[in-house]
């Protein structure tokens, strides 16, 4: 059985940006588009689930969350088995006991990103205000998110960031959104390793192949697609490559939201060398 491999994060963090640059990187010999992200599908969602029996759901036919939990890692068992798809995952999911070990993970890639930045681009995702947004990252340990028919507990960004950081029993990655908007090419390179070391599919590109995937993927290039052909992981509220630009805190936050976001996050922001 293969092991699988995470791409992780706290949502609107640069997840989806690394899925494309990744699944560019195992299909460099197909055109890139962004149908090719699907090689690198969510983990939690009704699918996944369907050879399961006796599933219990919650309102509006949505897989339970304690029963997705208790039956995850055999779901990952089933899944690694399978050919079809490179065996990595994207997630959101807060890192329980639960969600993965090292009998079915590989490995993960965990981006951060500066989480008043993080503020600003759920909310023009969400559509929430930006104080339920704030309110939602700092303090509400038990946040749910509904993942294609299945719940994904997200938790707080510091209990998020923590659960993979405290994850060691296996390989891991940990890459700063910010470090793939200014030294995008050291990141891929760092990814490349990462991979090589620790998927059955081995990456074998040259120095030419590895900017044209960083062309490819570059944000400006996925903003065009995106606008040109749409993209199904858009919100109704915005388009899924918005801005991804860096220190937009800095016209939006008010002293009182940032102080507010600074004094509950110091540790962890000092870490990452945000403040």
């Amino acid at each position: 059985m293969f092991k699988n491999i995470f791409l992780a994060s706290y949502p609107k963090s640069g997840n989806t940006w690394m899925r494309a640059i990744i699944s560019n990187l195992y299909n460099f010999d197909k055109e890139f588009n962004l149908k090719t992200l699907k090689s690198i599908p969510l983990l939690s969602i009704k699918k996944n689930f369907d050879e399961f029996e006796n599933k219990i759901y919650s309102d509006n036919n949505v897989l339970h969350f304690d029963w997705v939990s208790e039956n995850i890692i055999d779901c990952q068992k089933i899944l690694n088995k399978k050919s079809n798809h490179l065996n990595i995952f994207k997630t959101h999911s807060v890192r329980h006991k639960k969600f993965t070990n090292e009998t079915v993970n590989a490995g993960f890639i965990y981006i951060i990103r500066d989480p008043r930045d993080v503020v600003i681009s759920f909310k023009n995702f969400s559509g929430k205000s930006l104080d339920k947004i704030i309110n939602e990252l700092l303090f509400e340990k038990k946040n749910i998110i509904n993942t294609n028919g299945a719940y994904e507990l997200i938790s707080t960004w510091e209990l998020n960031v923590l659960s993979w950081l405290n994850y060691k029993t296996v390989p891991r990655l940990i890459i700063r959104y910010e470090d793939l908007k200014v030294n995008i090419k050291e990141v891929v390179i760092k990814v490349i390793e990462f991979l090589n070391k620790t998927h059955r599919i081995k990456l074998n590109l040259s120095d030419a192949d590895i900017d044209q995937t960083i062309e490819n993927t570059n944000f400006n290039n996925l903003k065009k697609i995106e606008n040109k052909y749409g993209f199904d992981e858009s919100s109704e509220h915005s388009r899924f490559f918005r801005s991804g630009t860096s220190n937009q805190w800095k016209d939006i936050l008010s002293k009182t939201k940032l102080g507010l976001i600074e004094n509950n996050l110091k540790t962890l922001m000092k870490h990452f060398n945000y403040i």
